[in-house]
């Protein structure tokens, strides 16, 4: 869970107060972007990274990162003018292992190894923290809403989706993989075999993309926290299993793609129609089980996806989903060697630019 001064703090909040709360109980670690601009900053220097040293004192194990952008903590004038912002802290600030953005490397670039090595030192930490025995991480996953921060792990992802057009932005989907990606192997590299509680807010194809990023194949166990009602359970990826009807498959006069929609509740009807003819399709395969559906019938739907008998016949393919969040999550961790898949999203009145899954 990310906190940043200039955007969480709360309106009428005295920024003193509120920034010692941060520091001290709402707040896993502290990055200082360090730039020559930054050095000049009086509240950064005098209260910021005094407050969190002091943190630091009291816990030894609460990280503070400095991100050399600008400066390099290897040239002595460099170092000086760290010390001469920061006063006696200095030294000690200086101790804490940071990284150094690289002469030829571009600011998205150094960005991205940030996160990377912070995820994975997260994850290491957590582990630490838990044990490898029956601990389940809990995970947040945001696009729609804010997290909570109550979770072991959280991805917010608001930035990059444009929740009423549901548009992603441009690289949105390579970095949300790269990111999932990324906290696939600390994970597996933390733990023997990682069981996971998923908390979602994510459109039903980030959901998919979550499960294929996070399919059986990776071990990682996966159970999905869903709103039932008024009421929550948690649905677990592994168990029991009722196998849907057959599909009903109608061939369409299009030489296109295959249009498959899974779905349970009232399905997708006229939708479906019409988002075929949309993309000049040739066959449209339809696999629903009406209504609510208990965990067996959900799990069994998920699986029976015809992902990869569809990509050993060479046929591209889209993908419709209607369900539970659960449901979009089980049948990506079961799209296993099922090639490219184009999902789209829903507007709330039409579907909209495609998700692309494998590529």
């Amino acid at each position: 869970m990310a906190w940043k001064d200039t955007d969480d703090l709360r309106v009428g909040d005295r920024t003193r107060e509120a920034i010692r709360r941060a520091i001290f109980q709402e707040t896993g670690g502290l990055i200082w972007w360090g730039t020559r601009l930054v050095l000049g900053s009086w509240f950064v220097n005098t209260v910021e990274i005094p407050m969190a040293l002091e943190r630091r004192e009291a816990e030894p194990l609460y990280p503070i990162v400095p991100l050399f952008v600008d400066l390099d903590p290897g040239k002595r004038a460099d170092r000086e003018a760290v010390r001469a912002a920061l006063g006696e802290r200095g030294d000690d600030f200086l101790d804490c292992n940071g990284l150094v953005r690289r002469r030829s490397e571009s600011g998205r670039a150094f960005h991205r190894r940030v996160a990377h090595r912070y995820l994975r030192d997260a994850v290491k930490a957590l582990a630490a923290g838990v044990g490898d025995g029956a601990a389940t991480v809990t995970v947040a996953m945001r696009a729609l809403s804010e997290p909570s921060g109550q979770h072991d792990l959280s991805f917010d992802w608001r930035m990059r989706i444009d929740p009423e057009a549901r548009s992603l932005a441009p690289g949105a989907r390579e970095l949300i993989a790269d990111a999932l990606a990324t906290a696939r192997e600390a994970l597996q590299a933390a733990f023997s075999a990682p069981s996971l509680l998923l908390d979602l807010d994510l459109p039903l194809p980030l959901a998919f993309l979550v499960g294929y990023e996070w399919r059986v194949t990776a071990r990682l166990r996966l159970a999905v926290r869903q709103r039932t009602g008024i009421s929550f359970s948690e649905i677990e990826g592994d168990g029991e299993v009722v196998n849907p009807p057959e599909p009903v498959r109608e061939s369409l006069a299009a030489n296109g793609p295959a249009v498959l929609t899974v779905s349970c509740r009232d399905g997708l009807g006229e939708a479906a129609v019409r988002y075929a003819a949309d993309v000049g399709a040739r066959e449209l395969i339809t696999l629903h089980m009406p209504g609510l559906l208990a965990e067996p019938e959900l799990r069994g739907l998920a699986r029976a996806c015809e992902l990869r008998n569809l990509n050993n016949r060479g046929i591209d393919k889209h993908l419709l989903v209607l369900g539970p969040s659960a449901l979009a999550v089980f049948a990506g961790a079961a799209a296993n060697a099922s090639g490219t898949v184009r999902i789209p999203f829903w507007d709330g009145s039409r579907y909209v630019e495609p998700l692309i899954v494998g590529a």
